[in-house]
């Protein structure tokens, strides 16, 4: 299992890979990728639960913040 700083480590390196603007990778984390697991399920048609069982979220108001914005790119 990754702990949580070498899934960090790991996803800075990626952006700085990927020729990320350094200002712009600053602000990529493991839960970026949380994040960005939720939003792309909810552009794939899956419901709210679906996507709270998959991201092991116990509160509606917490996924509900995430997925905000991915509501207006649907």
């Amino acid at each position: 299992m990754l702990s949580p700083d070498t899934v960090k480590r790991l996803v800075k390196e990626g952006a700085k890979l990927a020729d990320v603007d350094p200002v712009e990778a600053r602000e990529f984390s493991d839960h970026s990728m949380r994040v960005g697991a939720a939003q792309d399920l909810l552009r794939r048609g899956f419901d709210t639960a679906a996507i709270m069982r998959a991201g092991g979220w116990s509160s509606i108001n917490v996924v509900s913040r995430y997925l905000a914005h991915a509501e207006h790119n649907v």
